[in-house]
């Protein structure tokens, strides 16, 4: 069975091909076909496994969007996410600390109907010092076949804490 997280990569690739359709009716012909988005990120937390959160009070996660079809009619979808200047505290002092890393999902989706994604969320906690204090490693993964059934499934999670959910 697929975890929150994985179900939220996921989620998250799905808006990606929602997206790209949005942002790729309005662009000329001209256009690059990949899109950046920036969005900021204060109010998000990492809930980690000792009970204690890291919440963002700065900075922005950058989107970057790329959406394809074939020739045959299947679609093809990947985008990155990375932090720009994310600063959080912790919920057990005061003090500053860091966000680094990236996501990375992609997927495919044939014009029969088979699909699948993949999800991979690698960040570094740091703490005032610069050395990590806390990690989100998650790699995930989904294929459903063409007639709907869910035939591959799993999720790696050997991170300390969780990324936000939202």
């Amino acid at each position: 069975m697929m975890g929150t997280r994985s179900r939220f990569g996921m989620a998250i690739a799905g808006l990606a091909f929602g997206l790209m359709a949005l942002l790729g009716v309005a662009l000329p012909a001209s256009a690059s076909p990949g899109q950046v988005v920036k969005m900021p990120v204060a109010g998000a937390q990492f809930t980690c496994t000792d009970g204690t959160t890291f919440t963002a009070v700065s900075g922005d996660a950058v989107f970057l969007f790329h959406e394809s079809a074939d020739a045959q009619g299947g679609d093809h979808v990947t985008g990155t996410v990375a932090p720009s200047n994310v600063t959080l505290t912790h919920s057990s002092d005061n003090l500053l600390y860091h966000l680094g890393g990236a996501s990375w999902f992609g997927g495919n989706t044939t014009a029969g109907g088979a699909q699948n994604f993949t999800d991979t969320e690698h960040f570094q906690i740091l703490g005032p010092s610069g050395g990590p204090v806390g990690s989100v490693s998650i790699v995930a993964h989904a294929t459903v076949n063409a007639n709907g059934t869910l035939t591959i499934s799993f999720e790696r999670d050997t991170g300390t804490c969780q990324p936000p959910q939202d």
